[in-house]
């Protein structure tokens, strides 16, 4: 019996649910038939009754309306209220009912687009409002929008920017709390390190520096800092400010940098006895290894020879001290030298030991411990352990120049200090090494000068610009010349073809043919009444207190206060010189300063004297002379050109060799080549032979080939 009336009471209740849920849905459907006919009156009506009931179905019937905006009832907050009604409640809408109300788009997927072309209207006013409490909102009541990634972007940025025009640490420290998983978290970190580095360092003391490095230790600046530090440290470069620092501060990254200039500063020169003496004062050298090796190796003077097309290294009397396995060999510089083997460039020391692997595509001499290499068309900086310096990434790279180089990373140069770290950013078209604490650079087609912390001191105005002198620079103007100050204030307008160097306070100017000289304040001391004259622009700038000058066609001399000291009266004159060539137009003498004729017309052509020795040519053929007229090298050779000022290279029949100016044969003149390597050596070359001419010695060194 119990069962038999369980059963009678589910079978009531059955009933009872489908009259309810036939009679709501019959109500339903009448709204959503009203609101197909946009009878919103109607509409709004049965579905504000049926709300409680059917939640889900109502609401967004409700939403429906008030989202239009063809009707009275349009309200936005209305149909977002109601759609997330109808949201939240689909879940208990029967399967029968979800069934009847499909042919009314009553669907889930319908109620989410809904609501997404809902929050979509909310976020194109908070576009509109453009703020941050705006943005903020919108994010918080829409968090399953598509729209909310945009206007969290937008929030972020608007923010963010707020933050960097206030530009203290504390705003940029409040921005980071407020969104710790935004975009711009790296950016905004960056500008508060920077930030943190400026507020604490605007003393800008040594001790400012040492506590901002203590505070901030894992700050991106603190390179700057000890950078400044370093730089502090050293304003004159000098053996003692080195060491001091080094005392001071054992652990800054420059601590390296700061050894080797020691070192540097130290050996003077380059021998074992300095070495020894430098271990002695300085017993906590970190690179020991290094200077036993210098030690072992300084006394001997090699120099590359060439057999069989390659290269090794033999000493001063022609002794292989290294066999010719090379492709090239360098010159020993600071104890290693720039080697080549099957195409590739590394560094090998006196004892042939490979100190830097051959592994680059290109390599230069070491200068105070670096050397610029090259690696895939890109070039870098390394130093003596071979440790990269500037990561090998640069398109071009200059020299070291008063602790900075210029490079050009992509398209634009900066500068970098010796440790690798760059000290000026990348925004020059054209750079150059800096000299006397500034540096030329071009932004576009203007051209500039900046000192070593990127200030501008010459602003780019001009197209092209030199220092006339200190205070005063020479600039081009459509083709022309003119003075100005460094701030690029004109003290003479761009009306000249030619600005020459300032010499003893004169400098020569030209102008439509016709020459003049300014003075060191760039003002016309001289008026340009004078010709032009071939090689005017050499021969014509003053040397000490005179010049030669060409006056109706006709040469002479003048002091600098334009007075002729020597008429213009001869066809043509040399450089001035106190013994001076000239032609009256039969043959080349030469005259003195008060314009006695003191080796009468007799040559060719003739150079003025030099050093005591004057070139001169007779017959197509030249040679040497002294004062007294006697010829000190024959009158014998096609073409003479000076070394210095005790030697000539001379040329006959296309082979060249060396006289002394007094006409002592060093080298006979056996050689297809020779040319000036450095100071010390002259380079010989003749078919697949390299000999030397020792400078210091005037003596020939040649491998020993046959006697190996």
């Amino acid at each position: 019996m119990i069962v038999n009336f369980i059963y009678r009471i589910f079978f009531l209740l059955t009933i009872v649910l489908a009259v309810s849920f036939s009679v709501n849905a019959n109500t339903l459907e009448k709204g959503f038939k009203a609101l197909e006919e946009y009878n919103y009156f109607e509409a709004k009506k049965i579905f504000l009754k049926t709300i409680k009931k059917d939640s889900s179905a109502s609401g967004f019937g409700l939403a429906t309306i008030f989202f239009r905006n063809d009707n009275p009832f349009h309200s936005l907050d209305s149909a977002f209220r109601y759609i997330c009604i109808s949201e939240r409640n689909f879940i208990n809408v029967s399967d029968k009912e979800k069934e009847f109300l499909r042919k009314y788009k009553f669907e889930y997927l319908n109620v989410i687009e809904l609501r997404a072309k809902i929050s979509h209207e909310y976020f194109h006013i908070a576009l509109k409002e453009n703020s941050i409490i705006g943005y903020d909102n919108f994010i918080k009541k829409n968090d399953w929008s598509n729209d909310r990634f945009q206007a969290i972007h937008k929030r972020d940025s608007l923010a963010y920017e707020v933050a960097k025009q206030i530009n203290t640490s504390s705003e940029l420290i409040e921005f980071l709390n407020n969104y710790p998983n935004s975009e711009y978290i790296k950016d905004a970190q960056k500008v508060l390190e920077l930030c943190q580095y400026r507020e604490f360092t605007d003393r800008g003391t040594i001790d400012s520096y040492v506590l901002f490095c203590e505070n901030y230790p894992r700050n991106r600046h603190v390179k700057d800092s000890e950078d400044k530090i370093f730089e502090l440290s050293i304003p004159n470069k000098s053996l003692e400010e080195y060491t001091n620092f080094i005392k001071s501060f054992p652990y800054n990254r420059n601590i390296e940098v700061a050894w080797r200039n020691v070192y540097q500063l130290f050996m003077i020169d380059y021998s074992d006895d300095k070495i020894q003496l430098f271990q002695i004062m300085y017993p906590n050298y970190p690179f020991m290894l290094d200077l036993e090796q210098d030690m072992k190796y300084a006394k001997r003077q090699l120099v590359p020879f060439k057999n069989k097309g390659l290269f090794g290294f033999m000493d001063f009397d022609g002794n292989q001290i290294i066999a010719p396995i090379y492709d090239y060999l360098g010159f020993y510089n600071e104890g290693l030298a720039v080697a080549v083997k099957n195409g590739k460039y590394g560094y090998i020391d006196k004892g042939n030991n490979v100190i830097i692997d051959f592994i680059y595509e290109s390599g230069s001499d070491f200068e105070a411990g670096r050397s610029i290499v090259g690696l895939n068309g890109k070039v870098g900086v390394i130093n003596r352990a071979g440790h990269v310096i500037m990561p090998i990434l640069f398109f071009d790279i200059g020299t070291f120049s008063e602790g900075l180089i210029y490079a050009k990373r992509d398209s634009l140069y900066g500068y970098y200090d010796n440790s690798g770290f760059q000290r000026i950013e990348e925004k020059y078209t054209e750079a150059f090494s800096f000299s006397k604490g500034l540096a030329k650079v071009q932004i576009g087609k203007k051209q500039l000068f900046i000192d070593i912390y990127g200030t501008v001191i010459v602003p780019p105005i001009y197209e092209s610009i030199h220092f006339f002198n200190d205070s005063l620079l020479i600039f081009e103007l459509n083709s022309r010349f003119g003075i100005c100050k460094r701030d690029g204030l004109v003290l003479d307008s761009a009306k000249f073809d030619v600005i020459g160097v300032l010499s003893n306070d004169r400098a020569l100017v030209s102008r439509n043919g016709k020459i003049g000289y300014l003075n060191g304040s760039g003002k016309v001391i001289l008026d340009l009444k004078l010709d032009e004259f071939p090689n005017f622009i050499e021969i014509g700038q003053f040397n000490g207190a005179y010049a030669v000058i060409r006056l109706k066609g006709k040469y002479g001399v003048i002091d600098n206060f334009g007075k002729l000291i020597i008429p213009a009266t001869y066809i043509q004159l040399s450089k001035f010189s106190p013994l001076m060539a000239y032609t009256k137009g039969k043959g080349w003498g030469f005259i003195d300063l008060t314009n006695t004729s003191v080796i009468s017309p007799q040559f060719d052509f003739a150079e003025s004297f030099q050093d005591g020795y004057a070139i001169v040519e007779k017959s197509s053929l030249i040679g040497l002379i002294n004062p007294q007229g006697v010829a000190t090298v024959p009158i014998l050779f096609n073409d003479i050109n000076r070394i210095d000022k005790q030697m000539v290279t001379v040329n006959i029949c296309d082979l060249q060799g060396v006289y002394s100016v007094k006409g002592e044969v060093i080298v006979p003149p056996e050689y297809q080549q020779i040319r000036l390597l450095n100071k010390d050596f002259l380079i010989l070359t003749k078919a697949d032979e390299v000999h030397y001419l020792y400078l210091p010695q005037n003596r020939i060194l040649k491998p020993k080939i046959g006697d190996e």
